[in-house]
Formats: structure tokens, C-alpha cells, sequence
């Protein structure tokens, strides 16, 4: 099964392996900020969308008494994350192929996360309502993106593609959810908790 929409960027072998060694390292920081930052939301369950090489699931795979489940549309990036998940001897993720549209576990999550992922989905608004209705009760759906509007010219042109602006960000509403947006440096972080 196909899980890529026509249009959105694809990683194969070869491009899962750069992106993986490159985010393995400019990313360390970045990913350690998510993991701590999902951890103030005290998740028991945790859905990782476009989970790519697995850097963050390692360190939320961390959090004590948790069920991490992943899911990429990316067969190479799945290995490449199954790989490091056996070195690192962590067992308590369940990664399966899959996409925003398509999440192949029957759970509901209190956390689900997706981690510069965003801008790659065709149909974002689409996406985001099919995640909504897979939290819990009292669940939250988190994007962290790059923040258009933070970026200098240079990397306007070499990261502005992968990014998300303020305007997109204040686009998005869905009754029954609070939305939050904020900025932390460079980083948008926009999320939507389901309403009492």
C-alpha cells in the first residue's frame, strides 16, 4: 500500500539515510526540547505521526510508563528507526507504516505529536480532523514546525519550504478544540486540545 498522497515528498533509501544522519545531529537539541515538553502533558499514550528516523521516539520512549506507537509513510525510514530502536535496546514503541490519513492502530492517544512533518501533508486541514478524532477525552494534538516568519532570507530560501507561518497556523479552527499557537525561537508550536 502506497501511503503517500500524489504530490508529497517521498523517502526512499537514499533520502531517508541523509535525513537521518543530518537530523541525527542538527536536530539533538531540538527533539530533546519535544520530549520534555510532551512530558508536562503526563501521557500514558503517545502517537508519533511522520515519525520518520525515530530520534524523538527514543527519547520519549524514556518517559516512564508509556505506550509510544509510530507511524511514517516511509518503508526505509521505518527500518532505519527499527534499527536504532534494537541498538538502543528499546522495546516499548510500536512503529507501523502509515500517514495523517492513515493510522493503523485501533488506540486513542492523549498525546499525538508530529515533528517537522507538518508541511509535508497535502491535505493539512483533512489531516488534522482525522487526528483529532484518534485522542482521548482530554487528549492533545501538537505540531512543532520551523516558524516562517522567525526564519533570516537564507533560510527563508533554504528551509522556508519546510516550515509553517503564523497565518497558516491561525487558519486552523475545529469546534470542540482549543487551539494554542506559540513561538519559541524559531519553532511554532500549534496545538489542539479537545474541549470539556
Amino acid at each position: 500500500m502506497d501511503y503517500y498522497e500524489k504530490g508529497e515528498e517521498r523517502f526512499g533509501f537514499i533520502s531517508s539515510k541523509i535525513y537521518s544522519i543530518g537530523s541525527s545531529k542538527a536536530m539533538k537539541s531540538f527533539y530533546s526540547f519535544i520530549a520534555s515538553d510532551i512530558k508536562k502533558y503526563r501521557p500514558k499514550r503517545i502517537l508519533d505521526v511522520g515519525a520518520g528516523p525515530g530520534d524523538l521516539a527514543i527519547l520519549i520512549s524514556k518517559l516512564k510508563n508509556i505506550e509510544l506507537y509510530c507511524v511514517d509513510p516511509s518503508y526505509s525510514m521505518k527500518r532505519i528507526a527499527e534499527k536504532k530502536f534494537t541498538r538502543n535496546r528499546i522495546k516499548n514503541v510500536r512503529y507501523e507504516l502509515g500517514s495523517s490519513r492513515n493510522i493503523p492502530f485501533n488506540e486513542k492517544f492523549d498525546v499525538i505529536v508530529t515533528t517537522i512533518s507538518f508541511h509535508h501533508w497535502k491535505e493539512k486541514e483533512r489531516s488534522i480532523r482525522y487526528i483529532l478524532n484518534r485522542l482521548n477525552k482530554k487528549g492533545i494534538f501538537v505540531i512543532y514546525e520551523f516558524c516562517y516568519d522567525k526564519l533570516n532570507a537564507i533560510q527563508k530560501i533554504s528551509i522556508g519550504k519546510h516550515s509553517l507561518s503564523i497565518k497558516e497556523a491561525e487558519s486552523y479552527k475545529f469546534k470542540g478544540y482549543k487551539k494554542n499557537k506559540e513561538i519559541i525561537n524559531k519553532i511554532i508550536k500549534l496545538s489542539f486540545a479537545k474541549q470539556s
